[in-house]
C-alpha cells in the first residue's frame, strides 16, 4: 500500500465520515419535520384530536373576556344577554362549518408552500354567517320579549292619570330597546278595557313614533309598522305589542352591526388573515408579511430541491465510498461505514431523545412568553393555545430517535461483522 493511498485514507475517511453525519441528517430533518410541516393532515389531525372546535364553544367562549369580546362586536346591540352570547355565536358559526373554513385555510397555505398555488390566500368565508346575523338576533329578541314579565298596571280605570303611565311606560320601553336594550318589564294592558285602549294608542303614541330623540331610520320604521303595532295594543296583548315594534326599533342597530363586521371583510365577506395578523402586529405590514412568507417559501422549495438528493447522496454515497477507499481489504471496507452509521445514528438518537424530553417544557416556556405581552387573551384560549403547540411539537420530534436507531443498528452490525472477519480471516483462504 503506498503513501498517497493512506495520505488519501487520512484525509477523506473523516470528511466522508461527517458526511455521512449530515447526510443522515439532512433526511430525517426532511422526512420528520419539512415533509410533515407540509402535509395538511399534519395539521387538520392534530386540531381535531384536541378537539379544539368544541373546546372554542366549551371552554373559550365561556370566559369572560371573550365575552366581554363578542359584545363589544355586537356594538350598541345590548340585548344578547351573557349566558347567551355562546349559544348565538356558536348558531352563526357552527364547529362544523369552523372547522371547514380552517381546514380549507390550512389547506390553502399548504398548496402555497407546495408550489400547487402562486399566491397566499389566508380567509375564512364569513358570508354565511354574515348572512344569519340579522335573523338571528331579531328571532332572538322575540323570544327575549316572550320572558319578560307584565309589571303591575295599577288601577284600570281610563283616566288622564293612566293614559299618560301607560304612554310613559311604552315610551321607556320603546326608547330602551331602540338603544339595544331589553326591559325588565312591561305595561301591563291587559285589564285596561278595549276603549280605553283605542284612546290611549290613538292619542299617545302618534308622537312616540314621531319621536325626534330616535333614529330616523327607527321612526320610519315604525310608522311602517302603526298599523300591526296598533292591532296588537287594542287586543291587549302586551308582549305582541312590542314584538310587533321590536323589529322596526332593532333593525337599524342590528344593521349597523352587520356593516361593522363587514369592515374588516373583502369584497366577498372574505376574512383576509394575513391582514388581521398584520393588524395585531404593529412590527410588519400585509405587504412584509408576505414578502417574509414568499422568502420561506423560497427557502422550502430550494431545501426539497437540493436537500433530499443531496442528504442521499451524502448518506449512502459517503457510505459506499468509505467502503471502496478501504478496499480490498473487506474488514475495513466494512468497519468505517459502520462505525460512522454507528456513531450518527447514536448522536442523533440521543438528540432526539433529548428534544422529545425538553420540547415541552420548552414550548411550554415559550408559550407564557408570548401569552405574557397579550394580557387579554382570555385563560382557556391560552390552555388551547399550548394544547396544540405541544401536540405539534411532540409530533416533529418524534421522528429522530427510532430512525436514528435503526441506522446506529446497522452500523453495529457492519462494525461487528467487520471484527468477526478480522478473526476468521486467517482460517479463511484468500479472504482479505
Amino acid at each position: 500500500m503506498g503513501l498517497p493511498l493512506l495520505i488519501l485514507r487520512f484525509v477523506a475517511t473523516p470528511i466522508l465520515g461527517i458526511a455521512i453525519f449530515a447526510g443522515l441528517l439532512l433526511t430525517l430533518v426532511g422526512n420528520n419535520i419539512v415533509d410533515k410541516l407540509l402535509n395538511a393532515e399534519f395539521y387538520t389531525d392534530t386540531i381535531a384530536e384536541q378537539n379544539t372546535y368544541n373546546r372554542i364553544y366549551d371552554d373559550v367562549l365561556l370566559d369572560q373576556k371573550a365575552k366581554d369580546k363578542v359584545q363589544e362586536l355586537l356594538g350598541d346591540v345590548k340585548v344578547v344577554s351573557p349566558e347567551d352570547i355562546v349559544g348565538l355565536v356558536r348558531g352563526l358559526l357552527p364547529p362544523e362549518y369552523l372547522q371547514s373554513q380552517v381546514e380549507g385555510a390550512i389547506q390553502r397555505a399548504v398548496a402555497y408552500f407546495n408550489e400547487d398555488s402562486d399566491t397566499l390566500e389566508l380567509y375564512l368565508e364569513m358570508g354565511p354567517a354574515i348572512d344569519k346575523i340579522k335573523p338571528t338576533l331579531l328571532d332572538y329578541v322575540d323570544r327575549r320579549i316572550d320572558g319578560i314579565p307584565e309589571a303591575d298596571p295599577g288601577p284600570a280605570e281610563c283616566n288622564p292619570e293612566t293614559v299618560k303611565s301607560v304612554r310613559d311606560g311604552y315610551q321607556e320601553v320603546f326608547r330602551g330597546l331602540a338603544g339595544g336594550r331589553v326591559p325588565a318589564s312591561l305595561p301591563s294592558i291587559k285589564v285596561i278595557a278595549e276603549p280605553c285602549r283605542v284612546l290611549i294608542f290613538d292619542s299617545a303614541f302618534p308622537a312616540l313614533f314621531a319621536d325626534d330623540t330616535l333614529d330616523s331610520r327607527i321612526t320610519q320604521a315604525l310608522g311602517n309598522s302603526t298599523d300591526d303595532i296598533r292591532a296588537a295594543f287594542v287586543a291587549g296583548d302586551t308582549h305582541g305589542v312590542l314584538k310587533a315594534a321590536a323589529r322596526p326599533l332593532s333593525e337599524p342597530l342590528v344593521d349597523d352591526v352587520v356593516a361593522k363586521i363587514r369592515e374588516r371583510l373583502d369584497e366577498g365577506d372574505r376574512l383576509n388573515l394575513i391582514r388581521v395578523l398584520a393588524e395585531t402586529n404593529s412590527d410588519f405590514t400585509e405587504e412584509q408579511i408576505r414578502v417574509e412568507v414568499a422568502d420561506a417559501k423560497e427557502l422550502i422549495v430550494q431545501y426539497r430541491a437540493l436537500g433530499g438528493t443531496l442528504a442521499g447522496l451524502m448518506l449512502y454515497g459517503g457510505a459506499i465510498l468509505l467502503a471502496v477507499l478501504h478496499l480490498p481489504k473487506l474488514s475495513a471496507a466494512m468497519r468505517w461505514p459502520g462505525i460512522f452509521l454507528l456513531v450518527s445514528g447514536g448522536l442523533i438518537f440521543i438528540v432526539g431523545k433529548i428534544l422529545e424530553s425538553k420540547v415541552v417544557d420548552w414550548l411550554i416556556t415559550g408559550v407564557d412568553q408570548i401569552t405574557a405581552n397579550a394580557p387579554g387573551i382570555p385563560g382557556p384560549a391560552i390552555n388551547l393555545i399550548s394544547d396544540l403547540v405541544l401536540s405539534f411539537g411532540q409530533q416533529l420530534t418524534q421522528g429522530f430517535a427510532a430512525p436514528a436507531f435503526t441506522v446506529l443498528i446497522v452500523g453495529a452490525l457492519l462494525f461487528a461483522a467487520s471484527i468477526v472477519l478480522s478473526i476468521v480471516k486467517p482460517f479463511i483462504p484468500g479472504l482479505s
